[in-house]
């Protein structure tokens, strides 16, 4: 049960019986530093100045602006919170959970949860100081044992021929080569990306493009899912290892934490940098040419 509930414009923040500030996203919400600043304020409030137990429904579409990412990496370390969960079910989403197990030690817990009942259950174990959880506890909370990914392989190795000017189209994005040499890849509306399909496109990329390494610009800004194996794959074998640098177009919060992922923690070789803007990518693309 919980106590009133204070509405944003993009946000519904909340208090239960146990203490807990809920902060439910609306759907199609376009999140800026000011809006999650808001709710963060209001989410203090309620709790009467105190530090909190935090609970994100975070499961609705929703968009991030760049300066609300930078943001948000603040916020949910800040001191005024005793730990948070988030629920949601997106890839992009469980990268966060991996991001901050390399926060600094003391900083607040956060973990990534499927479902609000896991992430309930964690959160009390905080309350009344409590100590929170051993990661045997934690197991034992999930529903369902996480399964192992499936074994990833690499693509098949295609024979190098010359590039190409002109676009193809695999099964999840259109590929193209403009007058610069830049290669654009723009997903496709509504796309699903699964491993086999992010395979077979990606052989067909190296296929149209030839082995030689380029600027990349992947347009992400359309609507897309993707699989857990399938974001393991473009972490651990595509981004920064098929290009000389990589601008990715995008508006989601996934895709930030999916590059914050690659670049901070997997140390990718070359650049990579996330723009809301496709001029202003090209623009970083140029220099990195250079």
């Amino acid at each position: 049960m919980k106590s009133t509930e204070i509405k944003t414009d993009t946000c519904i923040v909340s208090k239960d019986k146990n203490g807990i500030i809920h902060k439910t996203v609306k759907p199609k919400a376009h999140l800026d530093a000011y809006h999650i600043k808001e709710s963060d304020e209001i989410g203090f409030k309620l709790a009467g100045g105190k530090k909190a137990l935090i609970l994100y429904d975070a499961r609705p579409d929703f968009t991030l602006t760049h300066n609300g990412m930078e943001y948000l990496h603040k916020h949910l370390l800040s001191k005024n919170r005793i730990a948070s969960a988030i629920v949601s079910d997106k890839p992009g989403i469980k990268l966060l959970g991996d991001y901050f197990k390399n926060s600094k030690p003391g900083s607040p817990q956060i973990k990534v949860f499927k479902t609000m009942k896991e992430a309930m259950a964690w959160l009390i174990t905080f309350k009344d100081g409590g100590r929170g959880v051993t990661k045997e506890e934690l197991r034992n909370i999930h529903i369902q044992p996480k399964k192992k990914p499936a074994e990833l392989k690499r693509p098949e190795k295609v024979k190098p021929k010359e590039p190409i000017h002109g676009s193809i189209t695999t099964c999840i994005a259109q590929v193209e080569v403009d007058k610069n040499n830049i290669a654009y890849k723009r997903i496709l509306r509504d796309a699903h990306v699964d491993l086999p399909s992010l395979q077979k496109s990606f052989k067909e990329t190296v296929r149209f493009l030839g082995q030689e390494k380029r600027l990349m610009l992947y347009d992400l800004r359309p609507h897309f899912t993707i699989t857990d194996d399938a974001l393991e794959y473009v972490v651990d074998e595509i981004m920064g290892g098929h290009g000389i640098a990589t601008a990715v177009v995008a508006k989601t919060i996934g895709v930030y934490l999916m590059a914050d992922y690659a670049i901070k923690i997997k140390k990718i070789k070359s650049p990579l940098k996330v723009f809301t803007d496709e001029a202003d990518a090209l623009k970083w693309l140029a220099k990195q040419n250079n």
